[in-house]
C-alpha cells in the first residue's frame, strides 16, 4: 500500500461506512493481517483506487476520478436529518460515500474531523455542502 492511515472512531458515532464490500483483495488481504476492527484509509500501489476500509464494510474510488472529500449535513427540524462525508468527482458527482448517519453532534464532529485527515491522505481538496433543514 502507498498508504495506509488509522482513523480514531469512537464506538458512541453512528456515521459509519455503507455496508458494501468495494476494497480490492490485496486490501482485505493487508486489513485481515493487520487492522481487524480499525477505520483504514488507503491508497493503493498498484491501481488507481483510493477508499476506507472497517471490518466488512469498504469503500473504493478511482483517483484520476476523484477532486474533494465533500461534508455535507442536513440538520433536523420535522424530520431527522442526516450527516455525511463522500468522494466527489471533478463534475460534482459522488463516486463513494466515506461515511453516513443520520444527524448527531457526535457524528457530525467525527466527520469534521476526519475530513482534513482523508483529504491529506488521497490529495483531494476539502469541500461541504449544507443542505438546509429537514422539514
Amino acid at each position: 500500500m502507498k498508504e495506509w492511515i488509522e482513523i480514531d472512531r469512537p464506538l458512541d458515532v453512528e456515521a459509519d461506512i455503507p455496508l458494501i464490500d468495494q476494497a480490492p483483495k490485496e486490501v482485505r488481504d493487508e486489513y485481515d493481517r493487520s487492522s481487524k476492527n480499525k477505520f483504514i484509509a488507503w491508497v493503493s500501489n498498484d491501481t488507481n483506487l483510493i477508499g476506507c476500509i472497517k471490518n466488512n464494510r469498504s469503500i473504493s474510488a478511482e483517483f484520476d476520478s476523484a477532486e474533494a472529500v465533500e461534508l455535507y449535513e442536513m440538520e433536523p427540524a420535522k424530520g431527522s436529518g442526516y450527516v455525511g462525508l463522500d468522494i466527489k468527482s471533478k463534475n460534482g458527482e459522488c463516486l463513494a460515500v466515506i461515511a453516513s448517519s443520520r444527524y448527531s453532534q457526535k457524528s457530525l464532529q467525527w466527520l469534521k474531523q476526519v475530513q482534513p485527515i482523508l483529504a491529506k491522505v488521497f490529495q483531494l481538496k476539502e469541500t461541504y455542502e449544507h443542505h438546509g433543514k429537514d422539514a
